[in-house]
């Protein structure tokens, strides 16, 4: 899993929010699965908190 270089931005306050963690998603969608790390069988998420406001947000790796 590659560290993600663009920080992401709290859509509540404009922000640049801390990244906490990351989960494994099991696919269930067809698109999902041509998405998923075959290694891991699942698609990677990113969770992330906004240190100003407290919004949390999510994204999947590319």
């Amino acid at each position: 899993m590659a560290a993600e270089t663009r920080p992401m931005i709290c859509p509540s306050c404009g922000v640049e929010m801390n990244r906490h963690a990351e989960k494994l998603v099991w696919p269930t969608a067809p698109a999902d699965h041509a998405s998923a790390d075959p290694v891991l069988g699942g698609i990677v998420e990113e969770l992330h908190t906004c240190p100003a406001c407290g919004t949390g947000g999510s994204r999947r790796e590319p």
